[in-house]
């Protein structure tokens, strides 16, 4: 039997059997593997801000993250230093670095945030309170964008192995990704600065 793919030079290849070869060069960085849109400066920021003036932000921030809540973080340290601080605005607690610190622990949590020096770190990586509302613009977007990639993935993924009209495959999706994005456009403000 003769194999059909030649290892002679200049014999060209059965296209039967090739496969597609990944063409993945460092130089294009659209076709590496990234992380995700997000922002731990601006994620760190809103839970700094929280720590300086919690009546004041915390009330902000539930607000404006409404149903989202602690999932538009990225880092799973301020999920859960989020979801501690909404509990205790919720039950009317002081929130300060020292009851929040008493909170994770008795959650058995403190260590994996990284500790009271993380949550110092978090108090001391904003100057004031004042810009919690950009903070939080920054990372409500870049949440939408991971929210955008998620819908876009999970349409991909379908898609090959939809079976049936491709209208109605298109129809479908599309609306899917409507009203994924119409949630981005009702969050999505200019951005104004202070002249």
């Amino acid at each position: 039997m003769i194999d059909s793919v030649s290892d002679i030079a200049g014999a060209a290849a059965d296209l039967k059997k090739a496969r597609r070869r990944k063409n993945v060069s460092p130089s294009d960085p659209l076709k590496l593997d990234r992380l995700p849109p997000h922002t731990m400066e601006c994620e760190q920021g809103v839970l700094g801000c929280v720590l300086l003036s919690p009546n004041e932000c915390m009330g902000e921030c539930i607000e404006k993250l409404k149903d989202d809540g602690q999932q538009v973080f990225y880092d799973l340290r301020h999920q859960t230093i989020y979801e501690a601080l909404a509990t205790m605005y919720d039950a009317r607690e002081a929130i300060d670095v020292i009851t929040l610190q008493q909170k994770l622990k008795d959650k058995q949590m403190l260590e994996q945030i990284g500790g009271i020096a993380y949550l110092s770190q978090l108090q001391d990586s904003v100057p004031s309170a004042a810009n919690l509302s950009y903070y939080l613009e920054f990372v409500q977007e870049k949440f939408l964008l991971r929210r955008m990639i998620a819908t876009c993935t999970d349409v991909v993924g379908r898609v090959y192995d939809y079976e049936g009209d491709v209208r109605r495959c298109w129809t479908r999706w599309r609306r899917k990704f409507c009203a994924s994005t119409s949630r981005a456009r009702k969050a999505a403000r200019p951005r104004s600065r202070n002249s």
